[in-house]
């Protein structure tokens, strides 16, 4: 199994998005999150056949369903990381602990964090340079090709075959 460690804030929405939409009314999720992001994050799990998992301090706070049924909406079910005193590093090496059967993953986040070891580091797709200060430009296609590039495509079924 291939999974995408996947943050919120500076992944799923980005400055532009919230200047775009600041004076616009708009209610829900959308109000957080660029449905133009999850579009290309979906395009990354299609090529892939990725996992997501959310390191995102989201994944506990009010609007954790709402972000979860959000996502599913576009085809994305997502799994969530132990909450271990908001330790991102440490985390993500508990998940992989208990699910034996990821093969390769990757780490899409905007902040590098002190508990990321080396090997973690390795697997970052940092998404901007503002490190939680403002959002950046958020997920981008470029990122959507290094993701593609560290996790590889996967491989073709022949039920894949049949949709053609």
């Amino acid at each position: 199994m291939k999974v995408i460690f996947l943050d919120v804030d500076g992944v799923l929405n980005s400055d532009e998005y919230f200047d775009k939409i600041k004076d616009m009314n708009i209610k829900g999720i959308e109000n957080d999150v660029d449905v133009n992001k999850i579009v290309l994050l979906k395009k990354s799990i299609d090529e892939t056949g990725a996992k997501v998992v959310l390191t995102s301090s989201w994944r506990y706070k009010r609007k954790a369903q709402e972000l979860k049924q959000l996502l599913l909406n576009y085809g994305i079910l997502v799994d969530c990381t132990p909450y271990i005193y908001n330790e991102r590093g440490i985390e993500i090496k508990k998940y992989l602990e208990e699910h034996r059967d990821i093969q390769d993953f990757v780490i899409i986040d905007d902040e590098m964090f002190d508990s990321y070891d080396e090997n973690l580091i390795k697997k970052l797709i940092k998404i901007s340079n503002t490190n939680g200060i403002n959002f950046g430009d958020g997920l981008q296609p470029k990122h959507i090709q290094q993701i593609i590039q560290k996790l590889g495509r996967k491989e073709k079924t022949i039920d894949d075959e049949l949709e053609l």
